[in-house]
């Protein structure tokens, strides 16, 4: 059995599935001492291959022993890299799909340019002699695999936080489509003769390759589906603190007016006795308005964060003008008018925080009602050109985590109601535009 296609094959079916397996996972946190690892892994794996049993040339016993194989090589990754079990199980079954395919249309190509019936380093003696134009056919096909199949699904993967399996059934069914796909190839082996219809077999080596490109598509839904429910999660968890923490504000605010309201007239008391002059009473008078003077829009959800954007933007010298018909985005919740213009404030804020001269802060804000459209516009001067993440503003700050969720949360609520989003930088000018239809 040592001098066998099928035993000299298996070296070159680990060593094809190996490098499958390091498109899908060399971006993942790996463990100390990595390279030993590797090293030892690779000593044990070809060890293991180079002393399997070839009993029988039974299509199942083959299956089962390149199945065998590739569990091993799961052994090996969970040994070299940090990661959950289920994450490695995850990148092993998409890369073994890949070789797989890679696998089909290298034989495929050679049944139908008629370089080989079939029996390709498979079965118990060589169908034919292996040439240059199998080797080069062997090349191209599986350079041209691993190449699309890492464009189109590998490059996703960017590291642990990318691969939160959490739909486990779609990834044991992907794993059956691969595992039967191997079982059909391995029938077809060790029954296609010469006289068995070309087209036959080569139908079934298509079909193959499409099971195992659907297979590996499974599976990146789940990666898909995960990211975008872990972000709704999130933007849903922010909208409800910033609801919370606009209503603590209101509370705080309306106490602080009541008692700015008594202070004002305690302070005329004290200016009817002559105890302070003038000029004085009226500074104190000045700041005191600062906290005694609500915004008035027609909503009042929008009052308690304008109110409170206002207040920021005099601690920080900015010139805050709004002209608000709050009425018109009465459609809107309240969990959303907080996120939508909470967040757009403070990334106008931001910006022009990082403006040192205080007279060229400014930031401006205008709801108003345009022939039946509900338009929002969110004006603020800017130092630098922001930069962009395909539509959406990319993040200054360094946590990535919540930060960048800012225009994602603001571009939610738009498409929630049917509204459209655009962004326009003119003239050290930065414009949020949003339109809402009636």
């Amino acid at each position: 059995m040592f001098d066998t296609p099928l035993y000299f094959y298996r070296f070159i079916f680990m060593a094809e599935l190996f490098l499958a397996e390091a498109l899908f996972t060399h971006k993942l946190k790996k463990r100390s001492r990595f390279p030993l690892r590797v090293a030892l892994s690779l000593l044990v794996c070809y060890g293991v291959t180079a002393v399997f049993p070839i009993i029988t040339f039974d299509a199942l016993y083959v299956s089962v022993m390149f199945i065998m194989l590739f569990v091993m090589t799961i052994g090996a990754l969970y040994f070299c890299y940090a990661m959950r079990l289920l994450d490695i199980v995850f990148c092993a079954v998409a890369a073994y799909a890949v070789q797989h395919i890679a696998y089909e249309l290298y034989t495929f190509m050679n049944v139908a340019f008629g370089l080989d019936t079939g029996k390709l380093a498979y079965g118990e003696t060589m169908s034919s002699d292996f040439s240059f134009w199998m080797f080069a056919t062997y090349v191209e096909s599986y350079a041209a695999v691993y190449a699309l199949m890492y464009a189109f699904f590998g490059r996703r993967i960017g590291g642990k936080d990318d691969l939160h399996i959490g739909n486990v059934s779609l990834l044991v069914i992907s794993g059956v489509i691969v595992l039967v796909a191997v079982l059909f190839n391995a029938v077809l082996t060790y029954r296609v003769t010469e006289d068995t219809d070309v087209v036959i077999v080569s139908m079934t080596h298509i079909y193959n390759m499409i099971c195992c490109v659907l297979a590996v598509a499974i599976q990146f839904s789940i990666l898909g589906n995960k990211k975008m429910q872990t972000e709704l999660a999130t933007l849903q968890r922010l909208h409800k603190q910033e609801q919370q923490h606009y209503m603590l504000f209101k509370e705080n605010i309306d106490y602080i007016n009541l008692k700015c309201h008594d202070l004002k007239h305690q302070i005329r008391r004290i200016a009817s006795k002559g105890a302070v002059g003038d000029s004085v009473i009226d500074e104190i008078e000045n700041a005191v308005s600062i906290y005694d003077s609500d915004v008035k829009s027609g909503n009042d959800i929008l009052d308690i964060v304008l109110t409170e954007k206002r207040l920021t933007c005099v601690n920080n010298s900015i010139a805050f003008s709004c002209i608000t018909d709050g009425k018109q985005i009465g459609f809107m919740s309240d969990a959303d008018i907080c996120a939508l213009f909470g967040n757009a404030l403070d990334n106008a804020i931001e910006a022009v925080c990082r403006i040192p001269d205080p007279e060229k802060r400014s930031i401006g804000l205008v709801i108003k009602n345009v022939k039946g459209f509900v338009s929002v516009n969110v004006r603020n001067n800017c130092l630098d050109t922001p930069q962009f993440d395909g539509e959406l503003l990319r993040s200054t700050k360094g946590d990535e985590v919540y930060h960048g969720y800012g225009m994602k949360s603001i571009k939610a609520v738009t498409e929630r109601y049917g509204g459209e989003m655009s962004v326009v930088v003119k003239d050290g000018v930065f414009s949020l535009n949003l339109l809402f239809s009636e």
